[in-house]
């Protein structure tokens, strides 16, 4: 089986214990001789395919199946279901899922739109390996590409655009590079001793304080207060923009909420997105920030 065809069967797995707790080996069995997915499985379903999946989930993704005698059946431990287990399996979904598409192509509707999906494979690979990639990349501000070896630690979605959190071998640093910038086929670079991931690259807290994918060291996060039209109230509860979002108020004219971000480019742009349906109450220096930007649009008619 290649590669992928392996790990869509440890998602598949995965989703069915986790979805079903307690659930028996023999009920598993069934299951797998009905999946969709079946015939690409050329191993198939026995007690000792499970038990080396089993192993192979562990190792890449650090997630413990296990048998409950309580339930009589396998579970997945919860303590071992950390938020970077939880990246990488929604990685490894989004590829099924994309592939699912493209095979169904006559069922779908979809504008083109450069994401940089097609080389999540590779890059989720080279993190669970723990190997270098090599490959050229176009920067916004260049006008020619460069040549990059990084060392991959972490993805980001955002916005339906997918992000690689690595270190830059060239200086050092760490940094984020957006992978539709990719330009050419990535390749791997094993090395001979595994690089490690610094403890305040973990995906749990790196981007805890962001809006999006802009992140500063030395700022602080800053408590902001926002108010919708009602409309734009509708919007902000159904999709929040950050985890320390709160509704501070709700009446029939305006919803005023609060959150806990740092002030980065990425934030001003959602909100001149959203024009007339938000106004920022506080801080003032965000509300000069906006109020500039909207008086330079203004210049250009």
């Amino acid at each position: 089986m290649s590669k992928r065809t392996f790990f869509k069967r440890y998602i598949w797995l995965y989703d069915l214990i986790s979805n079903n707790p307690g659930i028996d080996y023999k009920t598993m069995e069934d299951r797998f001789f009905k999946a969709a997915f079946r015939d690409e499985y050329e191993a198939g379903f026995s007690k000792s395919t499970f038990n080396r999946d089993k192993k192979e989930i562990t190792e890449l993704f650090g997630i413990v199946i296990e048998f409950d005698h309580s339930l009589n059946g396998y579970v997945i431990a919860e303590t071992t279901l950390t938020q970077h287990a939880q990246m990488l399996l929604n990685s490894f979904r989004f590829i099924n899922t994309a592939q699912i598409f493209v095979n169904s192509g006559e069922y779908f509707s979809a504008e083109p739109l450069k994401t940089g999906s097609e080389h999540l494979l590779s890059v989720l690979e080279a993190i669970l390996q723990r190997n270098r990639l090599e490959f050229n990349y176009k920067k916004y501000t260049g006008k020619t590409d460069e040549s990059r070896c990084i060392e991959p630690f972490f993805l980001k979605e955002f916005k339906g655009r997918w992000y690689v959190i690595a270190r830059d071998t060239k200086d050092h640093r760490i940094k984020t590079f957006a992978l539709e910038r990719i330009i050419g086929v990535i390749v791997p670079h094993p090395t001979r001793h595994a690089f490690d991931i610094p403890h305040k690259l973990q995906p749990e807290t790196y981007f805890r304080d962001c809006f999006g994918i802009i992140r500063f060291d030395n700022q602080e996060a800053e408590e902001i207060e926002l108010s919708f039209t009602p409309m734009g109230g509708k919007f902000i509860k159904s999709q929040p923009w950050h985890a320390s979002q709160k509704v501070i108020s709700e009446t029939e004219k305006e919803l005023r909420i609060s959150l806990k971000i740092q002030i980065t480019d990425d934030f001003i742009r959602e909100l001149l997105s959203h024009s007339s349906d938000v106004k920022v109450i506080s801080p003032a220096k965000l509300r000069e920030k906006v109020q500039e930007k909207y008086r330079s649009a203004l210049e250009q008619y």
